[in-house]
């Protein structure tokens, strides 16, 4: 049975080109099948199309870029060509640019003026001591011993007259060995509205009522 075989197609002149105009690939010949031939030319054609494609793409995101644009410049003079053209017309008529109102408070970049100084205030001494029961050991009863010193805090306070009320807190230590009782024992601290604060209850009692 005879087969039959792929018949080439020269795709150049079977004469080569002579002459002046010649070039070193005009002077060669390239022979393909049919098959490789139409894939040549469907591949031609795809990346044509691909190309048309892409240079389609690129115009419309040139316009988009264009239309984005044109939009910021339309928010930017709306947001700040009123303000310009306040101040360009008061400047024409010679009217002078009012400055903004200085904020309440301490301005930024001020130098603080640090804690006020309360030495001149009175100071009123309050003991506050523990109680008959407090003076002994919960557990077995005995006394405790007076500590040196005292635990001592001042507070602000305003009556009549502002003055400092510096409670002191005797101390006490334990004559014992029971673990339930701490080494020294005061009375518990005056209160505070706010912990560690130097102002007593009574000025934010005076605050609220008026």
């Amino acid at each position: 049975m005879e087969t039959t075989q792929p018949q080439p197609i020269s795709t150049a002149a079977s004469t080569p080109v002579r002459g002046q105009s010649a070039t070193p690939f005009s002077q060669q010949t390239v022979v393909l099948t049919k098959q490789d031939y139409i894939a040549l030319k469907w591949q031609a054609n795809y990346w044509r199309a691909q190309h048309e494609q892409s240079l389609k793409r690129e115009a419309a995101l040139k316009a988009q870029v264009q239309a984005l644009e044109a939009q910021i410049r339309d928010l930017t003079q709306r947001l700040y060509g009123k303000k310009s053209e306040k101040s360009a017309g008061s400047e024409a008529l010679g009217k002078p640019t009012v400055a903004p109102a200085r904020k309440r408070g301490q301005q930024p970049g001020s130098a603080g003026h640090g804690r006020s100084d309360r030495s001149a205030l009175p100071v009123v001494v309050e003991v506050h001591d523990l109680s008959e029961a407090a003076k002994h050991c919960p557990q077995c009863g005995e006394a405790l011993a007076p500590f040196p010193g005292v635990d001592a805090c001042d507070i602000i306070e305003v009556q009549v007259q502002a003055h400092i009320r510096r409670i002191q807190r005797p101390r006490y230590q334990k004559t014992c060995a029971c673990p339930q009782v701490p080494g020294i024992v005061t009375a518990p601290p005056a209160p505070r509205v706010i912990a560690k604060s130097p102002l007593g209850v009574q000025n934010f009692s005076v605050f609220y009522f008026q």
